[in-house]
């Protein structure tokens, strides 16, 4: 029997934008974060700018991806409001499976010996040295998300006045705003005292990964009650914003002391310390405060500030996935090249991002005319899309149109080849 399905249709403009603000944070940040390695020995004169540095990329570390594992938790509520739940196991198959696999055995190398990638491709850990997916493992722990919360969310749907979302609808609704301030980030925290002595945390393994499933469920319980939850928004908006970096402060303090290695990344039992003390409580309730405060402050003022329509965004949107497929391959030739010239570090960061956010874009302008290229770089539709852009939309001759799309479809072929090159000659630069 096929699930009820409500053709309502919601639009969260500030969703959206923050989905796209976030995904460009995520260029800078990679290249930011692996070109660190400049730093050492450099008397450039900025050495007060890196604490600041430092500090900055710690404090985005820890929510960056939480907040887009919410934001994934939203927008999955909003599509299961209009499709049925095997329709909507089709979709994220397609359009999670398809880039995943692409990735796997096509950008990162994988058709070059396959039997070890599709073995480590169904290996739950394998740790970050051997993903055959690598930067992708976000689709990856999102396609695994989706299917294990599926019933849930399906039957969710089906009784929208269950317990389940009375509770959800309770904790929203306590006073001041404190069940959303609270609640989850004390679930949060559970969660990383139980498991993170056990394992270090990686790219969403060991304990992360129940610490993202936990960010991405809360993202859709959220829009289940969609009145409450943007109600709430407005209410919290000063407490959060005076805590949130008296939380920041606090976490990075916490960071740098005590006695246990690896705090905040988990997996000290490997190195002779005791799974639990006051101290690992202390600073784990910390980071899971942190985190989620965080993502409440981006939402809140995401919610007052950025949810309105504008022409760019629908652009924006459809730019996100491709060009975070892409984006790590064009990341480490510039960070080289630059590198070489002698930029210095805060120079080529600022240089470098440029570069390759304008290099993605390219990528994506090229793959989004290419049909056949859409769906392996996680872009939705077929050829009616295709034919509404330039060059396409220039001419109703059906024989030059195919002449068009040949030639986009060998462009899309270039953006490959050009990937490895950049990857290949980052390496051999390098090494």
């Amino acid at each position: 029997m096929q699930g009820r399905v409500s053709p309502a249709k919601t639009r969260r403009y500030d969703v959206d934008w923050l989905r796209v603000i976030l995904f460009a944070l995520l260029i800078w940040f990679h290249y930011a974060v692996f070109s660190l390695w400049q730093l050492e020995g450099e008397e450039s004169g900025f050495e007060g700018f890196n604490v600041i540095l430092f500090f900055v990329i710690g404090v985005m570390h820890q929510w960056r991806l939480a907040a887009l594992f919410v934001i994934s938790g939203m927008g999955t509520a909003f599509a299961f409001r209009r499709r049925s739940w095997q329709t909507y196991l089709g979709e994220r198959g397609t359009r999670l499976g398809i880039p995943l696999l692409f990735g796997t055995y096509v950008l990162w190398f994988g058709i070059f010996d396959p039997i070890d990638k599709t073995r480590l491709l169904f290996t739950i850990f394998p740790g970050s040295e051997d993903m055959p997916y690598g930067h992708l493992w976000f689709i990856y722990n999102l396609l695994i998300y989706s299917i294990l919360l599926t019933p849930l969310f399906a039957y969710i749907r089906e009784n929208p006045d269950s317990r389940i979302v009375k509770a959800v609808r309770g904790v929203l609704e306590m006073p001041g705003g404190i069940g959303i301030m609270l609640i989850p980030a004390l679930v949060l925290s559970a969660n990383a005292i139980l498991f993170k002595p056990w394992g270090f945390g990686e790219v969403g393994m060991w304990w992360e990964f129940p610490h993202y499933l936990l960010y991405f469920l809360f993202g859709y319980l959220m829009i289940t009650a969609k009145e409450e939850y943007f109600s709430v928004l407005d209410r919290i908006r000063i407490p959060v914003t005076i805590l949130t970096p008296i939380l920041a402060v606090v976490w990075f303090l916490c960071s740098q002391a005590g006695d246990i290695p690896n705090i905040m990344e988990g997996g000290w039992v490997d190195k002779g310390y005791s799974a639990f003390s006051s101290w690992a409580v202390v600073a784990t309730l910390v980071q899971s405060f942190h985190s989620w405060f965080w993502c409440l402050f981006v939402f809140t003022w995401a919610s007052k500030l950025l949810n309105r329509p504008s022409k760019w965004l629908s652009y924006l949107n459809e730019a996100v996935y491709p060009t975070y497929i892409v984006h790590m391959h064009l990341t480490f030739l510039p960070i080289m090249i630059l590198y070489f010239i002698g930029t210095g570090y805060y120079l080529g960061m600022a240089l470098g991002t440029v570069l390759v956010m304008a290099g993605v874009m390219v990528c994506f302008e090229v793959v989004r005319r290419a049909r056949f290229a859409r769906p392996l770089f996680g872009i939705k539709g077929g050829r009616n899309e295709v034919v509404r852009l330039w060059p396409y939309n220039q001419t109703s001759d059906e024989n030059l149109r195919k002449v068009i799309s040949l030639a986009f479809h060998g462009l899309a072929f270039l953006v490959v080849l050009i990937m490895y090159v950049f990857l290949i000659s980052a390496e051999w630069i390098g090494g």
